[in-house]
């Protein structure tokens, strides 16, 4: 029995060799190779053999011209000058009335004397010079030259005028009008008003070329 088990296994092995070599060889699938390519206005994947053939374009290359450099000097540009301040005097000049023979003004110079305190404010220096007719005696009129002049000068001070103040006066002297006239004497009695600004402006040092 053991004999005829063993004959048995080669006989099947030989059996099954036998048919393994009498079965048809199967090919084996080819690889299938995917690319990807413009298709219906759109990129998609393909296999190769499908796939449209690209075209081969040639872009054109355009070169802008180039703008050479500048060769123009800028423009100088001039500092500004400097500045400095200059300081002046102005003078502004009014005429007061008197009545005769008394250290009062007339209507007239009393609106003088209203019509002078905005200008006496801003004022740096008053000088007031007392003036009198040609009738009487040089003495006489010298006084009331300058109680004239104190007059105006007191009544400044009274409105608050902190400006220095210088008097003068002499009279029957500088005639405004030297015709022996009672119109022409009304004109020479009166104090004369010097006030004294001092005013400062921006003076601009000329540079070399002249501009001020």
């Amino acid at each position: 029995m053991a004999i005829l088990r063993r004959v048995m296994i080669i006989v099947g092995a030989i059996l099954a060799l036998v048919g393994c070599s009498a079965l048809p060889e199967v090919p084996q699938p080819e690889t299938i190779r995917h690319g990807i390519g413009w298709i219906k206005r759109q990129f998609s994947t393909c296999e190769n053999s499908s796939c449209p053939q690209s075209t081969q374009k040639t872009l054109a290359v355009v070169e802008f011209p180039r703008t050479p450099p500048s060769t123009s000097v800028p423009p100088k540009v001039e500092p500004n000058p400097p500045s400095k301040e200059v300081t002046s005097e102005e003078v502004v000049e009014r005429t007061i009335r008197f009545e005769f023979g008394k250290a009062l003004p007339t209507a007239a110079g009393l609106k003088a004397i209203l019509e002078l305190l905005p200008l006496a404010i801003k004022a740096t220096r008053i000088e007031l010079i007392g003036r009198t007719d040609d009738v009487g005696q040089k003495a006489y009129n010298d006084r009331l030259a300058r109680k004239r002049a104190e007059h105006v000068r007191d009544w400044l001070v009274m409105q608050g005028i902190h400006a220095p103040i210088e008097v003068r006066a002499e009279g029957m002297c500088c005639y405004l009008d030297p015709s022996h006239t009672e119109v022409a004497r009304r004109h020479n009695r009166r104090v004369e008003v010097r006030l004294v600004h001092r005013v400062t402006r921006r003076d601009v040092v000329s540079n070399s070329k002249g501009v001020q």
